[in-house]
């Protein structure tokens, strides 16, 4: 779910592993899934911030986040996410114009230029990489 991340997969003699980051086996907004159906390693080594979390799934998460947002900016609040520069950011810009747009919200999204402004302009660097919606 990252841009640029990779996956190694190393085979030496008979035995193979694979070694990676984060990973999502579904498309983001803004990026492909993990593509690594055909791999079989002997060995894993991964990422697992989330490994032993249930969780609801991402579009009820998504649909809880609106409704929280939508409700709070009816009644005159504002809202601040934090989230990391790289993909999260990018993820969350394109889930609320989204539902700007379909919602007909007129309240203008700002977000902290820093970081994100940055990680931005790797994504405009490597459009390659990033899915079709995003390339269009």
């Amino acid at each position: 779910h990252v841009l640029g991340a990779a996956m190694f997969y190393v085979r030496v003699g008979q035995q193979s592993f694979v070694y990676t980051g984060d990973y999502n086996m579904t498309p983001d907004r803004h990026l492909g899934s993990a593509n690594c159906d055909r791999l079989r390693p002997d060995l894993l080594i991964t990422e697992s911030t989330y490994a032993t979390t249930i969780r609801d799934s991402k579009r009820c998460r998504e649909r809880d986040l609106l409704r929280q947002v939508s409700e709070c900016v009816r009644e005159g609040g504002k809202v601040l996410i934090p989230v990391f520069a790289l993909g999260r950011a990018q993820e969350l810009c394109l889930l609320l114009d989204a539902f700007w747009e379909r919602t007909g919200l007129d309240v203008p999204i700002y977000f902290s230029a820093g970081l994100t402004e940055r990680a931005n302009w790797y994504y405009k660097m490597f459009i390659g990489w990033t899915n079709q919606k995003i390339k269009n």
